[in-house]
């Protein structure tokens, strides 16, 4: 967690924390001070704010009473209490793709560690209820992205958005193997179930947001969100998404922003498939097959896929205690969880990775077995 800022870098968030979200509104203000921060903070001291700041009277007094020692040094007391971090556009580990959108957030709060220069960042984006097909398709390209050491962007949504994460963490030897941008703030998570990915995607890489922390998620958030997951990656890969999919935001953000755009083709039959088909009929999207296929644009295969040992001694504690009781025998979803003694979200994660790595499979009415 990041406990020391620079002087600049306080008076830039204490802009951030008191307009909140929104470029436009603190680029403004900004400029009204010519880029001077402490100016703006000085002059907001003074009560001397002018009318080209274009602030309505109610933002002005939010400003008039915060610019004090007292507020701006609560705000960084409840990061700190809160786990958070915060980064300016001019701090070192602000991600410089990011600084080229049109409109970057200005100040990104974030749990886990944020880099500027992550290695091949790829989001990967899709339905919120895939098919099979499509599990199965994101889990092993965001795990084979992984394993040629490219960091896997997404959302943390139910569906592909967290099986994305999941194939990213199965790879144990890439050491920042995910980045989760939130909709909400870097504190909450949404969807609830997802808490043990939000907890592991922090231990190894970075969770973060745009929004104050407390911030719940609300409709109109995701879109701000979306641009962000495009705007922090080199390509955005849509594995399954409807005709009005919201995943077609993204790619909306994508091609604004100058990003690479690839889709896997669907059946022509297929509904949860028709945006993605769309998006090849329509040359939006580059054809794709595989991971090989994403990587060939950046330099190609690194290295060859390492598969995830069935070895009980080779897997996360997790894992290993839910693959020695099935190699005993078959078990239903609730015997699993009595036995194990794990949380329904932590069962809920552990059994996906282990299915989709081949160590186990679900049969009918959710009993697993060992393969």
């Amino acid at each position: 967690m990041k406990l020391e800022y620079s002087e600049r870098e306080r008076d830039l968030l204490w802009l951030g924390f008191v307009l909140g979200p929104g470029a436009k509104r603190y680029e403004k203000v900004l400029s009204a001070f010519e880029g001077d921060a402490h100016a703006a903070y000085e002059a907001a001291r003074r009560h001397d704010f002018s009318p080209a700041c274009g602030l309505k009277d109610e933002s002005l007094e939010r400003i008039y009473a915060s610019a004090n020692e007292r507020f701006l040094n609560g705000c960084f007391k409840r990061l700190q209490a809160l786990d958070i971090s915060a980064a300016t556009i001019e701090s070192p580990e602000y991600p410089n793709l990011l600084k080229e959108i049109y409109d970057p957030p200005p100040v990104l709060y974030y749990r886990g560690a944020l880099r500027s220069e992550p290695a091949l960042p790829i989001a990967v984006v899709g339905s919120r209820a895939p098919t099979e097909y499509g599990r199965k398709l994101a889990h092993t390209l965001t795990q084979t992205l992984a394993e040629n050491g490219a960091c896997i962007v997404s959302g943390l949504a139910y569906g592909i958005d967290c099986i994305a994460a999941l194939g990213a963490l199965a790879v144990g030897e890439n050491p920042y193997p995910t980045v989760a941008v939130l909709g909400c703030g870097a504190d909450l998570v949404y969807p609830a179930g997802n808490r043990d990915i939000y907890e592991r995607i922090i231990a190894r890489g970075a969770v973060v947001s745009e929004f104050l922390p407390g911030t719940k998620a609300r409709p109109a958030f995701f879109p701000m969100r979306n641009r962000i997951i495009s705007g922090l990656s080199r390509g955005v890969v849509v594995v399954e998404a409807a005709e009005k999919s919201g995943t077609l935001i993204t790619v909306d953000c994508a091609l604004e922003q100058g990003r690479d755009v690839f889709a896997f083709p669907g059946r022509i039959t297929d509904l949860k498939s028709a945006g993605t088909n769309a998006l090849l009929h329509d040359g939006q999207a580059k054809f794709t097959l595989g991971a090989e296929d994403v990587l060939e644009e950046y330099g190609g295969m690194r290295t060859a896929p390492t598969p995830i040992s069935p070895s009980a001694n080779a897997l996360p504690p997790e894992q290993s205690a839910i693959l020695r009781l099935l190699l005993e025998g078959e078990r239903s979803f609730d015997e699993l969880c009595e036995l194990t003694g794990f949380s329904v979200p932590l069962l809920n994660s552990s059994l996906t990775e282990m299915e989709f790595s081949g160590i186990i499979k679900q049969s009918p009415g959710r009993v697993y077995s060992s393969i």
